[in-house]
């Protein structure tokens, strides 16, 4: 029996303290998963919190028929997406003032494994990138070329046959290398200029 399984059952019996140990499990990988989809350190903190809100409320209807890992990230998924919706949709307002008050998103200062690996540079253009993308393709990406995420735990996630998967994956490389291919363009002519 995993560690999950333990501590969901100690939840069941009435152990708070064994749902504080889940959630210091995932709170991290959720968080990340929040952030690469929202792009936003704020909104990626709320969006976890939500996701842990709705496990807390829903855990006692986890089946186990899944890993907890697979459900609590298609939790973390759904509430995203929801995110993106609403704000696709969110009024602009187009008084001045109100748009003088608006907060800068200030990154944080503490450097991501991927960071590491790519130059400051080239891992800011492959984010702007990334971010652009549907969600449907953001998500794919960001689960398998990000977390290792498995095709079939991807499809287990997303509630989506596996062939699905592997077109979104292959659809949203080929989005991110055209992307990609124009920023760097576009970066070209600004510096010959």
């Amino acid at each position: 029996m995993s560690i999950e399984s333990q501590l969901i059952d100690k939840f069941m019996d009435g152990d708070l303290a064994a749902f504080e140990e889940l959630v210091l499990l995932f709170d991290k990988k959720i968080y990340n998963y929040c952030l690469r989809m929202t792009n936003n350190p704020s909104d990626a903190e709320d969006l976890a919190q939500e996701v842990f809100i709705k496990v807390y409320r829903n855990l006692k209807s986890f089946r186990k028929d899944s890993k907890f890992s697979t459900w609590i990230y298609r939790i973390a998924h759904n509430t995203c997406v929801d995110n993106y919706r609403r704000k696709r949709f969110k009024l602009i307002s187009l008084n001045k003032e109100e748009d003088q008050q608006e907060e800068m998103d200030i990154p944080s200062p503490n450097p991501l494994p991927e960071e590491q690996l790519v130059s400051q540079e080239q891992y800011k253009l492959i984010k702007e990138c990334i971010a652009e993308l549907k969600p449907k393709y953001k998500s794919v990406i960001i689960l398998r070329d990000i977390q290792s995420y498995s095709y079939k735990e991807i499809a287990d996630i997303l509630d989506i046959p596996i062939g699905t998967v592997k077109s979104n994956i292959s659809r949203a490389r080929a989005l991110l290398r055209e992307a990609l291919k124009a920023r760097r363009m576009e970066l070209g002519e600004r510096r010959v200029k």
